[in-house]
């Protein structure tokens, strides 16, 4: 596993994320390893990510846990974690065997969609427990993965393997009730949020729905979902915009206009600063990716 983090720059355990040091990619989309043999610099310290990670914990001594954003989870045999990227994490490697995959930013929103709102619908993390019934198809899955991963790496094919393995998480989160929210108005906010992204981007109008001023909302989303409500939203335009202009060979002027935008230049504008990319080139990184 080849991403790549500033061992010079490792500090004690202090609550300022950004003084962290950084693992990245680099340019790679995907890396896999196993817990046991991957570089112990990835795992001890405390540290961030610019990527998705997975850490799957197919065997652990009694008694273990690793932090996610300063909070300790206790950590059992097959518990599988998700990890957003800028997240604060710090585990000792030690005593702990499973599977850890990185996964870029762009190549996950791609194969996820917008079944990445089911992922953290109440929360910033997502955590589920495999049971020993699901075990064999979720084994069959990552040897598909691992294999690709090693042998050609084509990223059409690692998205469905991925994709499927997800998909199987999701329902192990539904059987174990997981997605039964915190607090009911959650629920009503996202899925109004699913809604009217398009066309409402006003913290009022959500409040309102809600019977709830913007600054309670607020409230409630910083403390479920680290966000707020405009917050939220620009996720779900970017993600609805790097769907269509990755998949489809729509014209980036209809793109913007079916987003709700009122001219394409504003569009632009709102894409380069959520991303640090131009639409068009966001289309050519995509292009290169699955032409490469």
């Amino acid at each position: 596993m080849e991403y790549t983090g500033n061992r010079a720059n490792e500090r004690p355990h202090e609550p300022q994320r950004s003084e962290f040091p950084l693992h990245d990619l680099g340019d790679d989309f995907f890396a896999i390893t196993t817990i046991e043999d991957g570089d112990e610099h990835f795992f001890n310290g405390v540290h961030r990510h610019d990527f998705y990670e997975v850490l799957w914990f197919t065997d652990v001594e009694p008694g273990q846990a690793h932090y996610i954003d300063f909070n300790q989870y206790p950590i059992a045999r097959n518990d599988l974690f998700l990890l957003l990227p800028d997240q604060v994490h710090s585990m000792d490697q030690r005593e702990k065997r499973g599977f850890v995959m990185a996964i870029s930013k762009d190549f996950f929103e791609r194969f996820i969609g917008s079944d990445i709102f089911k992922l953290f619908r109440y929360s910033a993390n997502f955590t589920v427990t495999i049971p020993d019934s699901r075990l064999p198809v979720m084994n069959a899955l990552m040897t598909l993965i691992r294999t690709e991963y090693e042998d050609g790496k084509r990223p059409a094919i690692l998205e469905s393997y991925l994709r499927s393995w997800f998909l199987h998480c999701f329902d192990l989160q539904k059987e174990a009730g997981d997605a039964a929210p915190r607090d009911a108005r959650l629920q009503m906010l996202l899925e109004s949020i699913e809604l009217n992204y398009r066309r409402q981007r006003k913290a009022d109008f959500y409040a309102n729905e809600l019977s709830l001023s913007a600054k309670r909302l607020n409230e409630l989303t910083r403390g479920s979902f680290g966000k707020t409500i405009s917050q939220i939203i620009n996720d779900r335009l970017v993600l609805e915009a790097k769907r269509e202009i990755g998949y489809l060979r729509k014209p980036i002027k209809e793109i913007s206009y079916e987003l709700g935008f009122s001219e394409p230049s504003y569009f632009t504008r709102f894409f380069g600063k959520q991303t640090g990319l131009a639409p068009e080139d966001f289309r050519k990184k995509i292009a290169a990716l699955y032409e490469g």
